[in-house]
């Protein structure tokens, strides 16, 4: 599976988090032979960045099921090389942007559907997969004017919710895993419920029972020691930007929004890992009939993701 390398400019928009300039890379995966143009997914990363197990590994599986992938590198190109640790390294926003730049930059490329790009996101990248779809954040955008045409949101952060939880209507899966004590799934459920009382019906969310965080890793549960784990941290983001907090009873700007729940709610530690070969095989076929559901995995028949299985 060869990539040819992109670079781009991330878009910056009315974001504290989400408003310094950046030059990015990305790696785009074609399938061949593919249709064309061919549909797309924009993978973004998880806070400890391009993995072999886990980006590439789904951009192998998007590949054979007839699906280009590009995979964003939201740290290199700031400097950075994981943000597990301090999260404020890299945020969420600013990956919103590097995901909206890759998707203008997609829909001007031939060989890509400009109807069928749809982004997915492994906990950090899943919560900026997540906030992609939530209507009020269009308004801060600058005018933007293109939207995904769905997104895959895998243990994605939910601790954080838009008060306003109306969305633009398109698909969206929440792939959720039980035992997760880094982004626990009860959050990510109460969000996706309250996306389906804000008017999208069409979302799905799948609860793998015997899960924990970043299944794609094969082999036994692992402690991450040094992660910054922010799974008390509840609050609600207010239309305008700024975080309500229910423990105290008022809004703060993120800066301070930030510095308060260092003191206040942000612990030390996570598990993850775990994963079995059939737990990764099953998931990413739950992925893929999804895809196919919505047209974007067009060789996707049944589950032969036999020898694609990288630890």
């Amino acid at each position: 599976m060869s990539a040819e390398t992109l670079s781009f400019d991330t878009l910056t928009f009315d974001h504290p988090a989400a408003c310094r300039p950046a030059r990015l890379t990305a790696s785009l995966f074609l399938p061949e032979p593919c249709e064309r143009p061919a549909p797309c997914m924009v993978i973004l990363t998880s806070s400890a960045g391009v993995q072999r197990h886990r980006e590439h590994f789904y951009a192998q599986a998007l590949n054979e099921a007839g699906t280009a992938a590009l995979i964003v590198d939201s740290f290199a190109g700031r400097g950075v090389r994981r943000t597990v640790a301090d999260q404020t390294l890299v945020s969420a926003a600013q990956m919103e942007g590097d995901a909206f730049a890759a998707l203008a930059l997609l829909r001007a490329d031939q060989r890509i559907d400009p109807e069928r790009i749809g982004l997915m996101g492994v906990s950090k990248g899943g919560v900026a997969t997540l906030n992609t779809a939530i209507a009020v954040r269009q308004r801060w955008r600058n005018g933007f004017p293109h939207l995904f045409d769905l997104h895959v949101a895998i243990c994605p952060g939910a601790t954080a919710q838009h008060r306003d939880a109306t969305t633009h209507g398109l698909p969206i899966f929440f792939m959720l895993a039980a035992h997760d004590d880094y982004t626990p799934a009860p959050l990510a459920i109460e969000y996706a419920e309250r996306m389906r009382s804000a008017g999208n019906a069409r979302i799905k969310v799948k609860v793998y029972g015997s899960a924990h965080h970043g299944w794609e890793s094969i082999g036994p549960v692992f402690d991450i020691k040094d992660a910054e784990n922010w799974s008390c941290c509840r609050n609600f983001i207010e239309d305008d930007g700024r975080h309500f907090i229910p423990a105290l009873g008022e809004a703060l700007s993120e800066p301070d929004y930030q510095a308060w729940a260092r003191l206040h709610c942000v612990t030390k530690g996570a598990r993850a890992g775990g994963g079995t070969p059939e737990l990764k095989r099953r998931a990413t076929a739950d992925l893929l009939t999804f895809l196919y559901s919505a047209g974007f995995a067009p060789r996707w028949t049944t589950p032969p993701i036999r020898d694609m299985l990288v630890v």
